[in-house]
């Protein structure tokens, strides 16, 4: 047989899926430009903590204040934030800042409030048990900030706004909406009220029921699309003062990371992810297997590689990663049989793209995925299964890719 290995289960416990297939089909696994880089050590982080671009080093940033606040992504993004965090805090001890002084805010946005566990993921026991940590909630204790230049009305964290010096850590991959994630996306939506981020995502980026997606916006468009420079011109109306980004390889672990003015950063950060993270993607594949590993809680970002990869009548193998199943979302989710979110898009799951069917192979069965229409999907809980399905339809031979995550790389633009 021949095997794959791909990486499973995330912040949930990293392990790994052993993919075996019939020695007479064709396998290809599609690997990410990066792959195989360095994996950043301790004394590379600080340098750049101690060197951002656009802002003074973190160690001098932080002289004379008072009330801090760290913001970190939620339980959807691949961040190993508790790389980041020891340096941060060396700064903050230097300049005698007591810790009922320092807070961190899980920066969710519309995705839900997270519980202990999804805090020590990112954060550590230590963290967690030494310093307070808090949820963010879009609907309540915001403060009025004004409206934008696009009419955005600006509604941040009130504990957030109450502090003197703002950081954020997070990281960078791509983006269904704003090209790629990072720099501003950490205030806008991160801690944004639902009004802020509704406006941002539906009358600027035009997604959503009856909207027009502008045309600057979508999968890798980053530079000059109006949602991040309206979620760029909130960040600066809040004051996000220094910002850190990672950009990731496919074990989660950082290869590359930017710090500073959270615009700088985040395009510098954003070009490395564009290079890093894009991967040679085959045509006309019989099977496409695609892995959601850095953001299992996101499994549908997956089938981007998938419909790129896989024949009209083909199957795609979807791996979601997350115990704790697709993501609660306040904007596009769905909350009942015939209701949605504020922007949901109304009605039945929407059939595949392309692709006969889809089989997605995880313990964790999920009803309320949305992936391919009800006759089109097929869950099974082991591999053992999955292949019985596909030797089924392809006894002999069959060409097949697999990518080991397709919720962090992406199909290298041609």
């Amino acid at each position: 047989m021949k095997k794959v290995i791909v990486p499973g289960l995330g912040t949930y416990g990293d392990t790994s899926h052993e993919l075996l297939f019939p020695e007479s089909w064709d396998v290809t696994r599609c690997a990410m430009e990066g792959e195989g880089k360095p994996v950043l050590r301790d004394n590379e982080i600080k340098f750049v903590l101690d060197n951002p671009v656009g802002a003074k080093p973190l160690s001098k940033l932080v002289e004379g204040h008072e009330e801090v606040v760290i913001l970190f992504d939620d339980s959807t993004r691949p961040s190993k934030t508790f790389r980041v965090i020891p340096f941060v805090l060396e700064a903050l001890e230097k300049e005698k800042i007591p810790d009922e002084n320092i807070r961190f805010i899980c920066a969710s946005g519309s995705h839900g409030p997270h519980g202990r566990l999804d805090f020590v993921r990112k954060l550590g026991e230590d963290i967690v048990g030494r310093y307070a940590v808090y949820n963010h909630n879009p609907y309540d204790n915001l403060k009025d900030l004004g409206n934008s230049s696009r009419g955005t009305p600006v509604k941040i964290n009130a504990e957030f706004m109450g502090c003197d010096l703002k950081i954020g850590i997070g990281s960078i991959h791509f983006h269904r909406l704003m090209g790629f994630t990072g720099g501003a996306k950490i205030i806008s939506p991160g801690v944004a009220g639902i009004e802020t981020i509704q406006y941002n995502h539906g009358n600027i980026g035009g997604f959503g029921p009856g909207l027009t997606v502008h045309p600057t916006c979508g999968y890798l468009k980053n530079e000059g699309n109006v949602m991040r420079l309206d979620a760029e011109e909130t960040a600066r109306m809040a004051g996000l003062d220094f910002k850190v980004d990672m950009v990731n390889n496919v074990e989660r672990d950082p290869i590359a990371i930017f710090a500073g003015d959270f615009v700088a950063e985040q395009r510098l950060a954003a070009q490395t992810a564009f290079k890093e993270h894009a991967t040679e993607a085959p045509k006309e594949m019989d099977i496409v297997v695609v892995n959601a590993y850095a953001r299992g809680n996101e499994p549908g970002l997956a089938m981007w590689c998938a419909y790129t990869s896989v024949k009209e009548d083909g199957t795609v193998v979807l791996i979601p990663n997350a115990p704790d199943g697709d993501i609660n979302h306040w904007i596009f989710g769905r909350h009942g049989k015939w209701l949605g979110s504020r922007l949901s898009a109304p009605g039945p799951p929407r059939a595949l793209t392309r692709g006969r069917r889809v089989i997605i192979y995880s313990p964790f069965k999920e009803h309320g995925l949305r992936v391919g229409l009800p006759e089109q999907r097929m869950w099974v809980k082991t591999w053992v299964e999955t292949l019985e399905e596909l030797k089924n339809d392809y006894p002999s031979q069959a060409k097949v890719a697999v990518y080991p995550d397709a919720t962090l790389q992406f199909p290298r633009p041609t």
